[in-house]
């Protein structure tokens, strides 16, 4: 199993032990950072091209563990088209730590983050 496949199990099953339903377990993933945030209010723009399966997603999230962020952040933001949107927040690169193990932190989405899919 990939290290990707661990943590979005870890996540999954995270969210279901806080009581939330899951509607699926189909998923996409987009990488926060490589996406534009044009208001002020923070809320993030998405093009559908952006939303990756795990599976296409698998590589990068590999490449990201390597390069020696002390933490990497993953949480749901919610369901579109019958997908789970899964966030993955990455630290700007004043964090790099290489050689060092990067941790991989849950969340639940939040009020202040907005995601709109374009």
């Amino acid at each position: 199993m990939s290290a990707l496949s661990l943590h979005l199990d870890r996540l999954l099953r995270w969210l279901e032990g806080n009581g939330l339903q899951l509607p699926s377990r189909d998923i996409r993933i987009v990488e926060i950072g490589q996406i534009r945030q044009t208001s002020t209010d923070g809320t993030y723009h998405v093009r559908r091209d952006q939303l990756l399966s795990p599976l296409d997603y698998e590589t990068r999230f590999d490449e990201l563990l390597e390069k020696g962020y002390s933490w990497l952040n993953m949480s749901c933001y919610g369901v579109h088209d019958g997908s789970l949107i899964v966030a993955i927040e990455v630290p700007g690169p004043r964090t790099l730590y290489p050689g060092c193990p990067t941790s991989v932190k849950l969340s639940a989405p939040s009020a202040a983050r907005i995601l709109t899919i374009e």
